[in-house]
């Protein structure tokens, strides 16, 4: 693999691990805080609602606190004047003004003076039913114990599988002084009409249902233990990819959970979430493609591009074997240094090699005028002669170095040449001199004067001689 694509490998193998740490560290990071913001966009939901219901029992507290704290209200709970009942307590009042459905008043012993309720269905005032009545009266007695003039119950109760909501004031003087003569209640049944009203008020679709009674919804189940343990907190729980439910407790004005507040949203929040995530992976990868190819742009012009040039060169110069030719990078920078280093150097190689081949030239020229015999081996092979051993042997050049040199000498001569030699053989030492015979070419015999020194040839161990026909 060349080195552009070495380089490309990594740089688009560093981006994609980057891009891959930084979605992770992301995914967790952008999606849990989006779920953050969705699960405290349902919870304040979730206190909107529970607020409008309290905003309601405190408007119907205001119309009781009208109500009792009235002369007229004050006596009539003394006398049951007839007039009041007549003139004030009428369909009228409960449908339009007071828009309510039961109103009773009691004594300071807690006991039923007056109380009658509005029939939903034939629109009339009826008494109010005994059972719902009894349940009243035995709940919480703080409910007609007033310590002080501005005393007051405002909540929710549940009376007859009914829910309502209620108001309980002390009945005053009108100028709101004592001392009480009992309580008035005001009750409004939490219906689905006064339900929707609410829904339309939050603009949230929500649904109650009364804690100890059957839940419709399965959802509800596994949320209700934890809720009722603590009844002022909210829970939220994905339901699914689209859905998250939102679920709180409602009290009654004992401050005792009544009702299971249920609110289902469509999880958009959450979904931006993904698409937000969604978004920055893709913008990371386009940003990791863009990063890599500009700094594989950059690289290339800069470094890439030059080595090549500086590889050609150095290529070219070794096939064509010119010394004349040189490598060509420009600029400033460090491959360009390189670059005349490397002419540099070319130089001194060209120049050494200049002085090698004068000092060869005149070596060979000595050689070959010498009236010397000259060789050089390695091992049993002889690696350079000159012409005088070739006048001296009878052999060419190219039979010499084709045999093994120790057969130019006679055979009585070549065990101990040998084994002197090899006592000798050690670089450096002093030239060993011996009379030998050789068999030249021809058949012929003769005697040589021989000098050998042991010496080192192209890197490896040789043995240089010098001999002499006698």
């Amino acid at each position: 693999m060349g080195i552009r694509k070495k380089v490309l490998a990594g740089i688009g193998l560093v981006s994609v691990c980057l891009t891959f740490i930084f979605y992770l560290f992301f995914k967790d990071f952008i999606l849990k805080n989006f779920d953050t913001i969705e699960e405290t966009f349902v919870r304040d939901n979730l206190s909107r609602i529970k607020a409008t219901i309290q905003d309601q029992a405190w408007s119907l507290d205001t119309i009781t606190h009208d109500w009792a704290s009235w002369d007229d209200c004050y006596n009539f709970v003394r006398d049951r004047n007839k007039e009041f009942e007549e003139t004030n307590v009428v369909k009228a009042s409960f449908t339009s003004s007071l828009n309510i459905e039961y109103m009773l008043f009691f004594d300071t012993d807690g006991k039923l003076v007056y109380g009658t309720c509005l029939d939903p269905q034939q629109q009339t005032l009826i008494p109010v039913p005994s059972q719902l009545l009894s349940q009243l009266t035995s709940h919480d007695e703080s409910l007609f114990r007033h310590p002080g003039t501005d005393s007051h119950g405002i909540g929710l109760i549940k009376l007859a599988d009914m829910i309502f909501l209620i108001s309980a004031r002390p009945i005053l003087k009108s100028d709101g002084q004592g001392p009480p003569r009992g309580t008035l209640i005001m009750m409004r049944m939490l219906n689905e009409p006064r339900i929707g009203s609410i829904k339309t008020i939050t603009n949230l679709d929500f649904t109650l249902h009364a804690i100890h009674s059957p839940l419709p919804h399965a959802d509800s189940f596994a949320i209700l233990g934890p809720l009722l343990q603590n009844p002022d907190s909210f829970i939220t729980k994905p339901l699914s990819q689209h859905e998250i439910g939102g679920y709180g407790a409602v009290k009654d004005i004992f401050d005792q959970p009544l009702l299971l507040l249920r609110l289902i949203t469509p999880r958009d929040i959450h979904i931006q979430g993904q698409r937000t995530l969604s978004y920055l992976l893709w913008t990371s990868i386009l940003t990791g493609i863009i990063f890599a190819l500009v700094i594989f742009i950059m690289l290339d012009r800069m470094v890439l591009q030059k080595i090549a040039v500086l590889n050609q060169g150095v290529l070219k110069i070794s096939k064509a074997a010119q010394p004349a030719y040189r490598v060509q990078v420009s600029g400033m920078d460090e491959l360009a240094s390189l670059s005349i280093s490397i002419n540099t150097m070319l130089d001194a190689i060209d120049k050494n090699q200049l002085e090698l081949k004068e000092k060869e030239v005149r070596l060979r020229t000595i050689a070959e005028f010498t009236r010397s015999g000259l060789f050089i081996t390695q091992g049993h092979k002889l690696i350079y002669v000159n012409s005088v051993m070739e006048l001296i042997t009878g052999y060419t050049s190219e039979e010499l170095f084709s045999m093994n040199w120790w057969d130019i000498f006679h055979a009585d001569y070549r065990g101990y040449l040998r084994a002197k030699i090899m006592e000798a053989q050690k670089v450096g030492s002093p030239p060993e001199q011996y009379e030998v015979m050789i068999t030249k070419k021809t058949g012929e015999e003769g005697w040589l004067d021989l000098r050998i020194k042991h010496v080192t040839y192209q890197g490896n161990p040789a043995s240089f001689g010098v001999c002499t026909d006698l």
